[in-house]
């Protein structure tokens, strides 16, 4: 009795672990602006996608930003808590946003209370301020304009709230770290002690000048132009927000008073059409494990999972592209020689299922190219071989920011000009103006052009970043040299996995 009680439990355990960690039931909802996965269930999916389109409409009136005719849809992944989140991405992260070129990303948690939301307007926020502000901003406005505008409440009578105080950053801003007004105007967060505080100074000192019955932020709007007409920060905002330490003592007074914020039932213009769809277990499954491998998580374990997946039957092209590109970050480095015939074979694997996978092809391009970086002997045919992959890409998908940029980095790699460069990394900006790459690409043509002050203006984003300047200072400094000198600058950038963070929030 005892053998078989012994059996039948190490059956279960057998059978327990056979089962896929993705066995839950994911969903997709797809909308006007965003592509959203989940698995909850399918009310909470649908009352997701509604709120980010109100929170969009919403956005777009406050700030008079018109709607995109063909707007590029952000994927976001609804996680189930933040402990999940922080499995992703380390501890006291209840969301974060990669704006990455390959496609831009949001995570959340869909925890019971209205964290899970406030957190993914938040993010929203960023890829919002990235598509629709053109001017580049610093640090503490970065964070804070998103901490304001992420307390947006939709009551189910129509009425909408806007601006309302969060009561966490009230706490930190009274019980934690005091930042000095011109260290607050002039930091990143990585350089203050306390994160929490710079989320919440931040966002007090944006809640405050938004709040003026007078200005509305007419003050915010004036000072970015100003500092990005080249004007010194701290004197520009001396020039637009007064004697700073009086900004500083009405600052303090206004935390500790009593906050406003907008309430209004004003129809909001939101798009309405939803569409979700029940993924198969396969499906749900290579939800999860892309979602692994773009966030970098256990690398190693996610492409042995990917293998196993991609092998299952006939496996999918979508699954084996998604192992080739695995193989192909996990192989690029000296360690492992820049061995790519991995990611090769899943690569070939993947186009013969689908000749026509747009960013299957793209990764048959890369692959070609890498022997010019990495090999003794590259073949120089593989320069015209890897453009035929990019252009099938791009006929295929013309709007696919991935596909322009890598037919312009094409060649700006091998040192060589075409023609349409210049107007394929404007395109590829436009539809992607939050990805490094694509800006550092453009910048670097623009440079090639002459054109430095635009070029200047570009990599501005990126230097006033609040998580790092991805070497954007280093450039700019280069840049403004070379054009007061007459000379050359001679600009590249290859993301690497630091510089490829994503934006996360405590």
């Amino acid at each position: 009795m005892k053998n078989w009680v012994a059996g039948l439990c190490a059956l279960l355990m057998a059978l327990a672990m056979a089962v896929p960690a993705s066995a839950a039931d994911w969903k997709k909802a797809e909308t006007r602006h965003f592509v959203i996965y989940s698995d909850g269930s399918t009310s909470q999916l649908e009352d997701y996608a509604i709120q980010l389109e109100k929170f969009d409409a919403l956005l777009r009136l406050v700030f008079g930003r018109p709607a995109s005719e063909q707007p590029t849809r952000l994927r976001i992944y609804l996680l189930r808590s933040m402990g999940q989140v922080e499995d992703l991405r380390g501890r006291n992260i209840a969301g974060f946003y990669s704006p990455r070129v390959e496609g831009s990303y949001a995570v959340s948690n869909r925890e019971a209370n209205d964290r899970g939301l406030r957190t993914l307007f938040h993010e929203y926020a960023h890829h919002f301020m990235f598509n629709n502000f053109g001017i580049p901003a610093p640090a503490w406005f970065v964070e804070g304009f998103a901490e304001y505008v992420s307390t947006a409440e939709f009551k189910s009578n129509g009425e909408w709230i806007f601006g309302y105080p969060q009561k966490d950053r009230a706490y930190s801003v009274n019980n934690g770290q005091k930042i000095p007004i011109e260290a607050l105007l002039t930091s990143d967060v990585s350089e203050i002690r306390d994160g929490g505080a710079f989320y919440g100074w931040s966002w007090a000192l944006t809640h405050m000048l938004y709040s003026d019955p007078k200005k509305r932020g007419d003050q915010i709007q004036a000072y970015l132009r100003e500092i990005n007409s080249g004007t010194e920060n701290l004197e520009a905002a001396r020039k637009h927000f007064g004697d700073l330490d009086e900004l500083e003592s009405n600052l303090r007074r206004y935390v500790r008073g009593s906050m406003g914020y907008s309430k209004s039932d004003l129809t909001l213009a939101y798009a309405q059409d939803i569409r979700i769809t029940d993924l198969s277990s396969y499906e749900g499954e290579l939800v999860e494990l892309t979602l692994e491998r773009i966030a970098r998580y256990e690398p190693e374990a996610t492409r042995d999972k990917l293998r196993s997946l991609a092998e299952r039957g006939e496996g999918t092209a979508e699954s084996w592209y998604q192992l080739a590109e695995i193989e192909f970050a996990l192989n690029h480095n000296e360690e492992t020689g820049y061995d790519f015939s991995a990611a090769e074979a899943a690569v070939d694997r993947a186009l013969a299922l689908d000749g026509n996978h747009v960013r299957a092809n793209l990764l048959k391009g890369r692959l070609l190219l890498e022997p010019f970086d990495h090999g003794d002997d590259p073949d120089p045919a593989n320069w015209a071989t890897a453009r035929e992959f990019i252009g099938k890409a791009n006929r295929l998908d013309p709007a696919d920011p991935l596909a322009l940029y890598d037919f312009a980095n094409s060649y700006l790699r091998e040192g060589a000009s075409h023609p349409q460069m210049t107007d394929a990394l404007e395109m590829a900006f436009s539809l992607a103006p939050e990805a490094a790459e694509v800006r550092f690409a453009y910048a670097t043509q623009l440079a090639r052009e002459g054109r430095y002050d635009d070029a200047i203006f570009l990599l501005k984003v990126l230097a006033n970043n609040p998580h790092g300047d991805r070497g954007a200072k280093a450039v700019i400094e280069a840049l403004t040299k070379a054009r007061d000198s007459g000379g050359v600058a001679s600009i590249r950038f290859e993301p690497s996995e630091e510089e490829d963070e994503s934006t996360g929030d405590e």
